[in-house]
């Protein structure tokens, strides 16, 4: 009998047949594992004026100046910082309905959306946590994005907002624009169930 050829995913690629979408997570060198080791994080008072998508069933932070409301497809909700002269990456945070398949858990449902978040950063990204906890209906994540001598902050949130799929909302934000990260911390601790 031929012995059998085993097929490993591919970053950023479709799954390989008989690969689970876990296991093609944890075989990604992009993404690490998550361990015990990675902190919760302090949430703060998220502000007063809030975005809300019905179509995720979540009501995210309104961010202030500068960030402004911009065209959300193919996204639900968009808002974005300026872009800079001589850097491509800008700040964005979104939310839609959850883009990847709902896992058993909302910890391993959030894993793949930031892994998913990595086709918003550029090419040969790579991701060093630095947040992991629940939060009310789900779970929130904060990271690092490396790319070349480059980094981002980002954040994604994943909550059951009582529609047929999680809401996911996502923040990055370039060092090029570091002095909005603390806006990152407002958007983890913001993202609330539309009630």
């Amino acid at each position: 009998m031929a012995a059998q050829h085993q097929v490993t995913p591919r970053p950023g690629g479709s799954l390989a047949p008989g690969y689970t979408a876990m296991e093609a997570l944890y075989a990604d060198p992009r993404v690490p594992k998550l361990t015990r080791s990675v902190k919760r994080m302090a949430l703060r008072s998220p502000g007063r004026r809030f975005v809300k998508d019905r179509r995720s069933g979540l009501a995210v932070p309104r961010l202030p100046r500068p960030w402004k409301a911009y065209g959300a497809a193919p996204f639900t909700t968009k808002q974005v910082l300026p872009r800079q002269r001589g850097t491509a990456p800008r700040g964005i945070f979104v939310t839609c309905p959850l883009p990847i398949m709902e896992q058993k858990s909302a910890r391993d449902t959030a894993l793949l959306a930031a892994r998913w978040t990595l086709n918003h950063h550029p090419e040969g990204s790579r991701i060093t946590w630095l947040a992991s906890q629940p939060v009310k209906r789900g779970w929130m994540l904060v990271y690092r994005v490396t790319y070349g001598k480059r980094t981002s902050r980002a954040a994604v949130v994943v909550l059951d907002g009582g529609m047929s799929k999680p809401g996911l909302a996502f923040v990055t934000v370039p060092d090029s624009q570091r002095k909005q990260w603390r806006d990152i911390g407002r958007v983890a601790s913001g993202v609330r169930v539309l009630g």
